[in-house]
């Protein structure tokens, strides 16, 4: 099997997964959004839940109402243009009746303000920006950033290390999947080096409508097709020990001087999985998950990602979508609710490792109901 270019070290949502199942109650959070010199109020603050499509604005008073909320845990963002954006824990079990925010004034270096990119060369990174970030999957071509304007990048020749920035949210329209994405970029690397990239952020999703029923069906397809097998997805199948009920087949991987070693048995997720406390699970292991999602074929796509001219082992036949996990440090916890308190220690390889914005639902997506 031929190992991918790139490995993955993402977090599309920072620290959140939510689970369908736990989607019960309904709560709702209000409060104000202050300028921390004076105190004033902040109006058309975003204030939402990372990585869903549950959102607000401060009013003229900086006032906001914040409902629709599901049972869990959650990253709560709060930002505005010009201002260090502010997050924090929302759990639902422990809301307080009234939340302030004081969002401090966002400060530039005069350097940061008069860069002139040269136009080539910014043109050919944003090409490498958007083909790691948007991703080169079957919905990526009707994936695009409408404000490609607010990105500026940095190449280090020593390093082989190229870096973006965004000095505003990035605006994604995702007309495959039906979703406007605000994305509030936090770091990006491609090390061409070392063959690795990475990239954080916190996005927020808006549903797209259309008077065409042909459109939406399309949608609600496309939607599905993303979550089933996806890592969202296979989180939700652990907690609820559902993997093999939902089709997934898991083995150990080890690597060992640029060989890869699959083991032939299945591996039970009570080996790697386990139940910590009456809410919290535990998610250790060492070396690798190889785990195989047997109910869909890979995309074509996936097999020209995987090509390489130099290659004598490229494959010609889609295969089950098969994803690779490590783990960079001992163990991760996990809330009942999804919630991944350090998604930055897990990995990705393989077909997650493929799988990037536009093949991305919300968190608070729901199959069945869609």
């Amino acid at each position: 099997m031929h190992f991918k270019k790139y490995r993955s070290i993402f977090a599309l949502v920072a620290t959140l997964i939510l689970l369908q199942s736990n989607i019960i109650a309904q709560n709702k959070i209000s409060g104000k959004v202050l300028d921390k010199e004076d105190f004033e109020p902040i109006i058309g603050a975003q204030i939402f839940l990372s990585g869903t499509t549950i959102g607000t604005v401060s009013n003229a008073d900086g006032h906001f109402i914040l409902d629709g909320i599901p049972e869990g845990i959650y990253e709560l963002l709060v930002t505005s243009l010009g201002y260090n954006r502010v997050s924090s824990e929302l759990n639902t079990s422990k809301i307080k009746p009234s939340y302030s925010f004081t969002l401090e004034s966002q400060v530039y270096e005069l350097n940061e303000l008069t860069v002139v990119p040269n136009s080539e060369d910014w043109k050919y990174n944003f090409e490498e920006f958007e083909r790691i970030f948007i991703g080169e999957g079957p919905f990526s071509k009707d994936t695009k950033i409408i404000n490609k304007e607010v990105l500026n990048f940095d190449f280090d020749p020593t390093t082989r290390v190229l870096t973006a920035y965004a000095y505003d949210k990035l605006v994604i329209e995702n007309k495959a999947l039906g979703y406007r994405i605000s994305y509030f970029l936090e770091s990006f690397t491609l090390d061409y080096k070392n063959k690795i990239t990475s990239y954080l952020g916190r996005p927020l999703f808006e549903l797209l409508t259309s008077k065409r029923k042909r459109t939406r069906s399309k949608w609600k397809k496309n939607r599905a097709l993303a979550y089933n097998g996806s890592f969202q997805h296979f989180v939700e199948s652990l907690i609820e020990n559902k993997v093999a009920e939902n089709g997934y087949t898991i083995k150990g991987e080890m690597r060992k001087d640029g060989s890869r070693y699959i083991g032939k048995e299945t591996v039970h997720q009570n080996v790697f999985f386990a139940q910590i406390d009456s809410s919290n699970f535990e998610l250790s292991f060492i070396n690798f998950l190889n785990v195989t999602y047997e109910n869909e074929l890979e995309d074509i796509t996936y097999l020209y990602y995987l090509s390489s001219p130099i290659s004598s082992n490229n494959r010609m036949l889609v295969l089950p979508q098969t994803s690779m996990l490590t783990l960079n440090q001992a163990s991760v916890k996990i809330h009942e609710s999804g919630y991944i308190y350090d998604s930055l220690a897990i990995l990705f390889d393989g077909y997650w490792g493929f799988e990037k914005m536009s093949d991305t639902v919300p968190l608070n997506f729901i199959p069945e109901s869609d």
